[in-house]
């Protein structure tokens, strides 16, 4: 697939043939990237799928495109993958946001661990989260995703883990089992969740609680990980095993 520039539309009708390209897509298309008539681009709305277009019209305000025709190759994993990360120092966690994108994440959600308690008021809570979707937005347009991955809440691991999946996985150093050996009986599985913990891991009450709510725990390996490195190693052992990696 040519690599033409990729935007998220604010509206799209594949029947009419027709998609609308406004807000902070529309001035990167037009005053950054300097796209016009006749240029052509790729396309999705939210969680539809990509198409090729061609610039039709640019506004001040929006850009009208006609679509040529879907993009055959499935940017999406099948493995709906949930990456439970207790909340890091602000700089890692942007950079999480943006790997665990680009690595085909379905969901990301944010907690509060024992070990990282973060104060923020209601109105930097929501700052913080507009900040994080322009970054998950942003790295779904690179890495040519027709997904934005979905931010859940900043919750508790308890809450978290409790959601839905049919393998959860807790990572921790101390465990005596090997991510290997959590997986080696694993044949086929769509739906999986990984909870990672901040700098200082996960407490033993928390890891207690999470065994009792059905998560595995494992270890990454005899070295001592950053949490940013053992992100980037378990979402892409999961997306090989049983995604598309």
């Amino acid at each position: 697939m040519s690599r033409h520039p990729r935007f998220f539309a604010s509206w799209l009708d594949p029947i009419a043939g027709k998609a609308l390209i406004s807000g902070k897509d529309h001035m990167h298309l037009k005053r950054v990237l300097r796209l016009g008539p006749r240029d052509l681009i790729v396309v999705s709305k939210d969680a539809g799928s990509l198409y090729h277009a061609e610039i039709v019209e640019t506004t001040r305000n929006e850009t009208w495109v006609h679509l040529l025709a879907p993009v055959n190759k499935s940017m999406e994993s099948p493995l709906i993958l949930t990456l439970i990360q207790a909340l890091p120092k602000r700089k890692k966690f942007e950079w999480i946001l943006q790997k665990a994108t680009e690595l085909g994440v379905t969901r990301i959600i944010p907690i509060v661990s024992e070990h990282c308690v973060p104060h923020f008021s209601e109105e930097k809570k929501e700052r913080k989260r507009e900040r994080w979707n322009q970054i998950l937005k942003e790295a779904a347009k690179q890495s040519y995703r027709g997904v934005i991955p979905q931010l859940g809440t900043l919750t508790s691991l308890s809450e978290a883990i409790g959601q839905t999946a049919s393998l959860k996985i807790l990572c921790t150093p101390d465990s005596e089992q090997s991510l290997r050996q959590c997986l080696y009986e694993v044949r086929e599985i769509t739906n999986v969740a990984v909870a990672i913990g901040p700098e200082g891991g996960f407490s033993p009450s928390e890891i207690a609680l999470a065994r009792t709510m059905g998560a595995k725990t494992c270890s990454l390996g005899p070295r001592i990980l950053r949490l940013e490195t053992a992100v980037v190693k378990v979402l892409g052992i999961l997306q090989f095993l049983f995604g598309d990696g």
